[in-house]
Protein backbone atom coordinates (compact mmCIF):
# COMPACT_ATOMS: atom_id res chain seq x y z
CA UNK A 1 0.00 0.00 0.00
CA UNK A 2 1.08 3.51 -0.68
CA UNK A 3 2.54 5.62 2.34
CA UNK A 4 0.35 8.29 2.70
CA UNK A 5 1.36 11.48 4.52
CA UNK A 6 -0.15 12.39 7.79
CA UNK A 7 -1.67 15.29 6.48
CA UNK A 8 -2.84 13.94 4.04
CA UNK A 9 -4.59 11.39 5.49
CA UNK A 10 -7.88 12.70 6.36
CA UNK A 11 -8.67 14.04 3.17
CA UNK A 12 -7.99 10.70 1.65
CA UNK A 13 -10.32 8.58 4.20
CA UNK A 14 -12.65 10.95 2.99
CA UNK A 15 -12.11 10.17 -0.39
CA UNK A 16 -12.17 6.43 0.58
CA UNK A 17 -16.09 7.06 2.43
CA UNK A 18 -16.97 8.91 -0.87
CA UNK A 19 -15.64 5.37 -3.01
CA UNK A 20 -17.67 3.42 -0.67
CA UNK A 21 -20.80 5.50 -0.85
CA UNK A 22 -20.73 4.99 -4.21
CA UNK A 23 -20.17 1.11 -4.44
CA UNK A 24 -23.25 1.20 -1.85
CA UNK A 25 -24.96 2.99 -4.38
CA UNK A 26 -23.72 0.06 -7.44
CA UNK A 27 -24.98 -2.32 -5.05
CA UNK A 28 -28.78 -1.13 -4.87
CA UNK A 29 -28.73 -0.37 -8.75
CA UNK A 30 -27.31 -4.10 -9.38
CA UNK A 31 -30.81 -5.03 -7.74
CA UNK A 32 -33.90 -5.32 -9.68
CA UNK A 33 -36.77 -2.82 -8.48
CA UNK A 34 -39.58 -5.05 -10.36
CA UNK A 35 -41.07 -7.84 -8.27
CA UNK A 36 -42.79 -9.15 -11.63
CA UNK A 37 -41.64 -11.57 -13.66
CA UNK A 38 -39.55 -15.13 -14.19
CA UNK A 39 -36.42 -15.99 -11.71
CA UNK A 40 -33.15 -15.77 -12.97
CA UNK A 41 -29.54 -16.78 -12.02
CA UNK A 42 -30.70 -16.05 -8.63
CA UNK A 43 -30.46 -12.36 -8.55
CA UNK A 44 -32.78 -11.14 -11.26
CA UNK A 45 -36.12 -11.17 -12.52
CA UNK A 46 -37.35 -11.06 -16.19
CA UNK A 47 -38.24 -8.02 -16.28
CA UNK A 48 -34.64 -6.72 -16.35
CA UNK A 49 -35.28 -6.67 -19.63
CA UNK A 50 -37.15 -3.50 -19.40
CA UNK A 51 -34.54 -1.95 -17.73
CA UNK A 52 -32.58 1.37 -19.07
CA UNK A 53 -29.28 0.34 -20.12
CA UNK A 54 -28.23 3.60 -18.88
CA UNK A 55 -28.61 2.14 -15.32
CA UNK A 56 -26.43 -0.53 -15.85
CA UNK A 57 -23.57 1.51 -17.36
CA UNK A 58 -23.92 3.84 -14.84
CA UNK A 59 -23.69 1.47 -12.46
CA UNK A 60 -20.48 0.09 -14.20
CA UNK A 61 -18.89 3.83 -14.07
CA UNK A 62 -19.43 3.79 -9.80
CA UNK A 63 -17.14 1.07 -9.77
CA UNK A 64 -14.58 2.20 -11.66
CA UNK A 65 -14.66 5.69 -9.65
CA UNK A 66 -14.99 4.10 -6.89
CA UNK A 67 -12.13 1.92 -7.01
CA UNK A 68 -9.39 3.86 -6.43
CA UNK A 69 -11.07 5.89 -3.93
CA UNK A 70 -11.12 2.56 -1.92
CA UNK A 71 -7.79 1.96 -2.44
CA UNK A 72 -6.59 5.62 -1.26
CA UNK A 73 -8.64 5.36 1.77
CA UNK A 74 -7.19 1.79 2.18
CA UNK A 75 -3.33 3.37 1.48
CA UNK A 76 -4.55 6.21 4.27
CA UNK A 77 -5.45 3.97 6.78
CA UNK A 78 -2.82 1.80 6.98
CA UNK A 79 -0.11 4.63 7.06
CA UNK A 80 -1.70 5.44 10.45
CA UNK A 81 -1.58 2.05 11.52
CA UNK A 82 1.84 1.61 10.36
CA UNK A 83 2.87 5.20 12.53
CA UNK A 84 0.76 3.87 15.47
CA UNK A 85 2.09 0.24 15.56
CA UNK A 86 5.63 1.09 14.97
CA UNK A 87 8.03 -1.96 14.51
CA UNK A 88 5.00 -4.02 16.87
CA UNK A 89 2.62 -5.11 13.58
CA UNK A 90 1.91 -8.19 14.91
CA UNK A 91 -0.48 -11.19 13.14
CA UNK A 92 -3.17 -8.89 13.39
CA UNK A 93 -1.98 -6.06 11.13
CA UNK A 94 -1.05 -8.83 8.27
CA UNK A 95 -4.56 -9.73 8.27
CA UNK A 96 -5.14 -6.01 8.01
CA UNK A 97 -3.19 -6.18 4.90
CA UNK A 98 -4.69 -9.43 3.49
CA UNK A 99 -7.86 -7.68 3.28
CA UNK A 100 -6.79 -4.49 1.64
CA UNK A 101 -5.08 -5.61 -1.23
CA UNK A 102 -7.80 -8.12 -1.88
CA UNK A 103 -10.52 -5.57 -1.24
CA UNK A 104 -9.98 -3.57 -3.55
CA UNK A 105 -9.85 -6.07 -6.24
CA UNK A 106 -12.84 -8.06 -5.21
CA UNK A 107 -15.11 -5.20 -4.56
CA UNK A 108 -15.11 -3.87 -8.21
CA UNK A 109 -14.91 -7.54 -9.71
CA UNK A 110 -18.17 -8.30 -8.24
CA UNK A 111 -19.46 -4.99 -9.24
CA UNK A 112 -18.12 -4.93 -12.21
CA UNK A 113 -19.41 -9.02 -13.17
CA UNK A 114 -22.90 -7.93 -11.88
CA UNK A 115 -22.96 -5.36 -14.03
CA UNK A 116 -21.66 -6.51 -16.94
CA UNK A 117 -23.55 -10.17 -16.69
CA UNK A 118 -26.98 -7.98 -16.57
CA UNK A 119 -26.07 -6.16 -19.59
CA UNK A 120 -25.86 -9.87 -21.50
CA UNK A 121 -29.17 -11.04 -19.49
CA UNK A 122 -31.23 -8.27 -20.93
CA UNK A 123 -29.89 -7.92 -24.04
CA UNK A 124 -30.52 -12.06 -24.41
CA UNK A 125 -33.81 -11.26 -23.11
CA UNK A 126 -34.83 -8.27 -25.59
CA UNK A 127 -33.31 -10.48 -28.95
CA UNK A 128 -36.20 -12.93 -27.73
CA UNK A 129 -34.48 -15.38 -25.67
CA UNK A 130 -36.71 -17.00 -23.11
CA UNK A 131 -36.18 -16.53 -19.25
CA UNK A 132 -35.96 -20.42 -19.57
CA UNK A 133 -32.91 -20.34 -21.92
CA UNK A 134 -31.22 -17.39 -20.48
CA UNK A 135 -30.75 -18.92 -17.24
CA UNK A 136 -29.52 -21.95 -18.69
CA UNK A 137 -27.45 -20.31 -21.04
CA UNK A 138 -25.65 -17.84 -18.73
CA UNK A 139 -25.62 -20.22 -15.27
CA UNK A 140 -22.67 -22.01 -15.18
CA UNK A 141 -20.11 -19.05 -15.85
CA UNK A 142 -22.42 -17.25 -13.58
CA UNK A 143 -21.99 -19.45 -10.75
CA UNK A 144 -18.67 -19.62 -11.02
CA UNK A 145 -18.00 -15.93 -11.24
CA UNK A 146 -20.56 -15.28 -8.23
CA UNK A 147 -18.41 -17.76 -6.01
CA UNK A 148 -15.39 -16.58 -7.66
CA UNK A 149 -15.74 -12.94 -6.44
CA UNK A 150 -18.00 -13.24 -3.26
CA UNK A 151 -15.26 -15.90 -1.88
CA UNK A 152 -12.57 -12.39 -1.82
CA UNK A 153 -15.21 -9.99 -0.85
CA UNK A 154 -15.99 -12.10 2.02
CA UNK A 155 -12.29 -12.45 2.85
CA UNK A 156 -11.85 -8.65 2.45
CA UNK A 157 -15.06 -8.02 5.01
CA UNK A 158 -13.35 -10.63 7.30
CA UNK A 159 -10.03 -9.83 7.36
CA UNK A 160 -10.80 -5.91 7.53
CA UNK A 161 -13.75 -5.92 10.13
CA UNK A 162 -11.69 -8.24 12.48
CA UNK A 163 -8.21 -5.73 12.27
CA UNK A 164 -10.47 -3.17 12.92
CA UNK A 165 -12.65 -4.25 16.14
CA UNK A 166 -9.05 -5.26 17.24
CA UNK A 167 -7.33 -2.14 16.89
CA UNK A 168 -10.94 -0.08 18.42
CA UNK A 169 -10.83 -2.69 21.60
CA UNK A 170 -6.71 -2.37 21.68
CA UNK A 171 -7.01 1.39 21.91
CA UNK A 172 -4.82 1.12 18.97
CA UNK A 173 -7.70 3.14 17.10
CA UNK A 174 -8.76 5.69 20.35
CA UNK A 175 -12.25 5.06 19.72
CA UNK A 176 -15.52 4.95 21.81
CA UNK A 177 -16.16 1.12 22.32
CA UNK A 178 -19.52 1.30 20.22
CA UNK A 179 -17.17 2.21 16.68
CA UNK A 180 -16.69 -1.63 16.74
CA UNK A 181 -19.90 -1.76 14.88
CA UNK A 182 -18.74 0.58 12.28
CA UNK A 183 -17.00 -1.99 9.75
CA UNK A 184 -18.21 -4.33 7.21
CA UNK A 185 -19.49 -7.07 8.81
CA UNK A 186 -21.12 -4.83 11.20
CA UNK A 187 -23.26 -2.85 9.16
CA UNK A 188 -23.68 -5.89 6.88
CA UNK A 189 -25.66 -7.37 9.74
CA UNK A 190 -27.06 -4.75 10.99
CA UNK A 191 -28.98 -3.68 7.61
CA UNK A 192 -29.83 -6.34 6.54
CA UNK A 193 -31.88 -7.37 9.78
CA UNK A 194 -33.39 -4.32 9.86
CA UNK A 195 -34.19 -4.20 5.97
CA UNK A 196 -35.37 -8.01 6.90
CA UNK A 197 -37.46 -5.96 9.80
CA UNK A 198 -39.20 -3.43 7.46
CA UNK A 199 -39.77 -5.52 4.43
CA UNK A 200 -41.71 -7.51 6.58
CA UNK A 201 -43.42 -4.67 8.38
CA UNK A 202 -43.91 -2.99 5.13
CA UNK A 203 -44.24 -5.00 2.25
CA UNK A 204 -41.53 -2.83 0.74
CA UNK A 205 -39.21 -4.48 -1.05
CA UNK A 206 -37.24 -1.45 -1.35
CA UNK A 207 -35.50 -2.42 2.17
CA UNK A 208 -34.12 -5.30 1.27
CA UNK A 209 -32.14 -3.48 -1.75
CA UNK A 210 -30.60 -0.98 0.86
CA UNK A 211 -30.00 -3.77 3.15
CA UNK A 212 -26.94 -4.71 0.42
CA UNK A 213 -25.02 -1.85 0.46
CA UNK A 214 -24.29 -2.71 4.53
CA UNK A 215 -20.80 -3.89 3.61
CA UNK A 216 -19.97 -1.16 1.42
CA UNK A 217 -20.98 1.31 3.65
CA UNK A 218 -19.68 -0.11 6.70
CA UNK A 219 -16.30 -0.17 5.26
CA UNK A 220 -17.14 3.75 4.29
CA UNK A 221 -17.88 4.33 7.93
CA UNK A 222 -14.54 2.76 8.82
CA UNK A 223 -12.85 5.26 6.92
CA UNK A 224 -14.75 7.83 8.58
CA UNK A 225 -13.69 6.93 12.55
CA UNK A 226 -10.38 6.29 11.20
CA UNK A 227 -10.18 9.99 10.15
CA UNK A 228 -11.56 10.95 13.66
CA UNK A 229 -7.98 10.03 14.92
CA UNK A 230 -5.59 9.82 11.82
CA UNK A 231 -3.21 12.85 13.43
CA UNK A 232 -2.90 10.95 16.72
CA UNK A 233 0.36 9.56 17.42
CA UNK A 234 0.61 6.66 19.65
CA UNK A 235 2.53 7.88 22.64
CA UNK A 236 4.77 5.68 24.27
Amino acid sequence: MLYIKSENRRFLLVIGFIGMALFAVGDVLLQSFANEGEDILLIMKSSIRDMPMGRMYFTLLTGVIAAPFMYLGLSAMDSVLRDRLGEQKGKMYRCFQIGAIIGILSFFAAHSVCAVLEMNVKQALASGISPEMADAAYRTPFLVSFAATNLWVTVTEVCLSIAYIYYVLKKILPLPKVAVIGNTAGLYIIFNVVGAVLTGITGNRFFSLLAKSGASLGMGVMFLAVACVCKERKTS
